[in-house]
């Protein structure tokens, strides 16, 4: 996904949704550990997205988005970041659409997915899609930099140079204080 104008930013984002399958697998299976499904409701692996994969490693977007939309409506996290990085935030997808794309990665940031909250962070960062927040960005970032999200440092590091001290606190509180919703 390329949300972000900025040369920095865009590198980190880049990196964060890179097109390899080892990255998917990665954020599946870190999705799959992380968010328990309602009682009843049928166990996910995955294995489940490999046909979305599949579809956008030959760049058909169009299959990929009906195959994940389903999944992103019953609040699959996975698919909800995958529908909003790889087919709506991706600049070269035909689909690219930033208005469909940053409500899909709020929602699977507050619910706690690690890379939706570095991607989210960086559209927040630019303002890319939604209205510049800093505070937010930074709480975010911090956030996916504790899950181990790769490059998040870097990102961290930015976001700070360009706050304020008070900004800098209310953003670590926040960060300290989150707690994602269900």
């Amino acid at each position: 996904m390329r949300l972000l104008p900025r040369h920095a930013a865009a590198a980190m984002i880049a990196v964060l949704s890179a097109h390899a399958s080892f990255d998917r697998a990665a954020s599946a299976q870190s999705a799959q550990q992380q968010q328990k499904p309602p009682a009843g409701a049928p166990k996910q692996s995955a294995n489940d997205l490999k046909p979305a994969f599949d579809a956008l490693r030959v760049k058909d977007y169009a299959r990929a988005e009906r195959i994940l939309k389903p999944m992103a409506e019953r609040k699959d996290v996975r698919a909800q970041f995958m529908l909003g990085a790889e087919i709506y935030g991706f600049a070269q997808s035909p689909l690219y659409d930033l208005s469909k794309a940053i409500p899909l990665l709020r929602d699977a940031a507050e619910r706690g997915f690690p890379r939706a909250m570095a991607v989210y962070a960086g559209a927040l960062a630019e303002g890319a899609g939604v209205q510049q927040d800093k505070v937010e960005a930074y709480k975010y970032m911090a956030l996916a930099s504790r899950m181990r999200v790769p490059d998040t440092e870097v990102m961290l590091a930015r976001l700070s140079s360009e706050m304020t001290d008070e900004e800098l606190d209310r953003a670590k509180k926040a960060a300290d204080a989150f707690v994602p919703r269900q």
